[in-house]
């Protein structure tokens, strides 16, 4: 999900498989405050408010993981959100690595116990409000102190 500014694009949220977005605006009616744009080959289902609203009343147990999984967007956002508006450059960087490498899939994105980053440099200032420059002079700090690795220009974090 990206806001498109007058000099800067937001990257709002990145979603993968089996995953929904846009919930919150269809409940409480109001309208989307991003624009979805796909990076990947991708397969949008969209479900009118009425029939999601009867899903939701008509099967506690899908209304329950519902609101299990947007307690923990709004988790992985305030966590974001903090590291983003009090973190240094290097705790922002982190942080976006860090909630992807939590919700991406380790068969795809993993290589010797390392998470391979699938963003590019400019994703990832796009994500937390710095400089493409930033990013770049912060990567390689990072990578200095051994928080990351790069191989090929891919950006790598180990797993815990």
């Amino acid at each position: 999900m990206v806001n498109h500014g007058e000099e800067h694009d937001f990257i709002q949220g990145i979603f993968t498989d089996g995953e929904s977005f846009g919930e919150p605006p269809m409940i409480g009616c109001f309208p989307y405050p991003a624009n979805a744009t796909a990076i990947f080959d991708t397969k949008a289902f969209a479900l009118p408010r009425k029939q999601f609203l009867e899903l939701l009343r008509a099967h506690p147990d899908i209304h329950l993981q519902f609101t299990i999984g947007m307690c923990q967007r709004v988790h992985d956002k305030a966590r974001v959100l903090k590291a983003i508006n009090l973190g240094s450059p290097e705790e922002r960087i982190l942080a976006i690595i860090d909630l992807l490498k939590a919700k991406l899939s380790r068969l795809k994105y993993g290589k010797n116990g390392h998470f391979t980053v699938p963003l590019t440099r400019q994703d990832i200032a796009d994500m937390t409000g710095l400089r493409v420059e930033t990013v770049i002079r912060k990567v390689r700090l990072l990578e200095e102190q051994g928080f990351l690795q790069i191989e090929d220009r891919k950006i790598l974090r180990a797993y815990d």
